[in-house]
């Protein structure tokens, strides 16, 4: 009887550790988590600054000089991104990937006023390439990518969201410093339908990988609200590309300011960006 007794007692005791460890295991993970989520919006803001400036900048480097304000006052925003993002704590900082952006957005702010136009483009292109690709770094590292398998999919907002709003980014950038010019060449007018090529398989592709999220059994608390809400800013993207493909390839002229056209493509950008910080609204009572 006393063995019995001693037995059931070890059990009891051994349950109850692997019990303790598993839940200590489990609030490890979900405060990881909630620390990405946390650094992806951060960045999220970073990311969302840095494309307005790229824009505004090359609009100024075109011709407006009524954008320069702008710019600067952008930049200022940049700089507080930056000093949220270090506050957070030493992990970001002390990547390889954060650093070599940090430092190349230093030198950037300074010099783009004595690049040429297309050098502009391009390394601002090159930040925010790599700036995209930090934020998946964050997402994996923080053990986003798979939270539950009813959350499958869920990377689609980090990823094929962040990445269509990135497309409108460029063809905003484009767009405003050909206004701001005046006039369109040969090598614009094919890079501009080539963005607008690319935002439409884009933007088909973030509606097509939230329908498979639907379909393969993810939360419909998630992902079906992103899907409606993606599904409703086609009209607006698709008058954009018509558009870009009237306005800015004019015999006529230009009609519409750079600072309209910026106006506008933003607001082909931002509903993407409110269903980024929806979305992870949405994911945080699941971590």
């Amino acid at each position: 009887m006393t063995f019995i007794l001693l037995a059931a007692i070890a059990t009891f005791a051994v349950i109850t550790i692997l019990y303790l460890i598993r839940l200590k295991s489990y609030r490890r993970v979900s405060a990881l988590r909630r620390r990405g989520v946390y650094k992806l919006e951060l960045l999220k803001k970073l990311l969302t600054h840095i494309q307005q400036h790229r824009g505004l900048s090359n609009g100024e480097l075109n011709g407006d000089s009524q954008l320069r304000c702008r710019v600067s006052e952008v930049a200022k925003k940049v700089e507080k991104d930056w000093e949220c993002l270090k506050s957070v704590d030493g992990d970001v900082i002390n990547l390889d990937r954060f650093t070599g952006i940090y430092t190349h957005w230093n030198r950037l702010k300074i010099r783009y006023s004595g690049l040429s136009v297309r050098n502009n483009l391009e390394q601002h292109n090159r930040l925010i390439m790599n700036l995209l690709y930090l934020i998946e770094d964050v997402a994996e590292s923080h053990q986003l990518d798979f939270i539950r398998t009813d959350v499958r999919g869920s990377e689609v907002i980090w990823k094929e969201l962040l990445e269509t709003a990135e497309s409108i980014g460029q063809v905003r950038a484009l767009g405003t410093g050909i206004v701001a010019a005046g006039s369109c060449d040969s090598i614009q007018r094919i890079r501009v339908r080539f963005l607008n090529e690319k935002i439409k398989r884009m933007l088909k592709e973030l509606i097509t990988g939230l329908q498979c999220s639907l379909d393969n059994g993810s939360s419909r608390e998630l992902i079906a609200p992103l899907l409606d809400q993606v599904t409703k800013t086609e009209d607006s993207i698709n008058e954009l590309i018509t558009l870009n493909e009237t306005e800015l390839f004019s015999q006529q002229g230009i009609k519409i300011s750079s600072e309209d056209y910026f106006s506008l493509a933003s607001r082909c950008i931002e509903p993407l960006m409110t269903l980024f910080d929806e979305g992870l609204n949405r994911l945080k009572p699941m971590l």
